[in-house]
């Protein structure tokens, strides 16, 4: 595994609260990068305001243009889960209207990204809203195209799937059909058979699928808005269909990868920074099934 992206098109719900129950029950050590140009959410709502909005990917783009990136890269994150090293966030931008001040970091943070994997780390990248081709500036290109899986987040429901496909349709119409096999991008369905289930909307998309995450409300507002989690949430449809997913998406990488001949990559234009300042487990840690964060509330038991 390396670098997965998560993006929607406009409408389309659910690709934050997706990438947050992926990151919390992810295998391996896993860094979750907020990168929705719409502003971040994260900090916000599953953290429920508690943390300064002091650290992420402005004062990193401050650091890069002075030539600082690398060094910096690491002190700009925090701890997605409490007393879990394996598991980290790099917050968003604030607003909107902060965005260019970022414009000129995707390349170069690209590269950082994709570099963690030799040091046994996997990327997560929230993208939010991805731009369609041409009509808007989608200055995050340089991570979709080093992506190992772009995931095209979409509802199950007529209209999340319209405006999905005119989405798929702009990132896929100068490639013909043969070429279609070997993309990046895939579907993720959030909330299958409201009508329509995962597989009927990635032929309708034509492209593959990752499976789906359930549709459950009440237990996705403890990612979204800080819920407590309660006594069964991590047994909940939400958490067990993540299991899944993430099995899809690592099948999907190793075959792609097997395609390309390609094994783990060696790293990219920088050397990038293999691991955070404290040290990160050997191994994995345990899937975590809620957010220890809030203390009891959170332990999921």
């Amino acid at each position: 595994m390396a670098l997965v992206a998560l993006a929607n098109a406009k409408g389309s719900p659910g690709t934050t609260t997706a990438a947050l129950v992926l990151a919390l029950q992810w295998p391996r050590p896993v860094l979750l990068v907020e990168a929705d140009l719409a502003g971040a959410s994260i900090l916000a709502g599953y953290f429920r305001g508690q943390l300064p909005h002091d650290r992420g990917l402005q004062p990193l783009a401050i650091a890069h243009s002075h030539g600082d990136l690398e060094a910096a890269f690491w002190d700009q994150t925090i701890p997605l889960v409490r007393d879990d090293p394996d598991r980290k966030l790099l917050p968003g931008i604030v607003s909107p209207h902060t965005a260019p001040a970022v414009a000129n970091l995707w390349g170069p943070l690209a590269n950082q990204l994709v570099a963690l994997e030799r040091g046994g780390i996997d990327v997560l990248v929230d993208l939010g809203r991805l731009g369609t081709g041409g009509v808007v500036r989608e200055d995050r290109e340089p991570i979709v195209r080093l992506a190992d899986q772009v995931l095209i987040t979409t509802g199950s429901r007529l209209p999340d799937i319209a405006v999905t496909r005119e989405l798929v349709k702009s990132r896929t119409s100068v490639v013909d059909a043969a070429a279609r096999e070997l993309t990046n991008l895939a579907v993720l369905t959030v909330g299958p058979g409201r009508p329509y289930d995962a597989t009927e909307i990635a032929r309708t998309l034509g492209l593959g699928t990752v499976g789906s995450l359930a549709w459950d409300p009440v237990n996705a507002e403890v990612l979204s808005v800080g819920s407590p989690a309660g006594r069964r949430y991590s047994t909940s449809p939400l958490v067990r269909s993540a299991g899944p997913v993430i099995s899809r998406i690592q099948d999907r990488t190793e075959k792609r990868r097997a395609r390309f001949s390609t094994g783990p990559r060696e790293g990219s234009h920088t050397s990038g920074p293999r691991r955070p300042p404290e040290r990160w487990g050997e191994s994995a840690s345990p899937a975590v099934q809620a957010a220890p964060w809030r203390g009891g509330e959170g332990s999921g038991a």
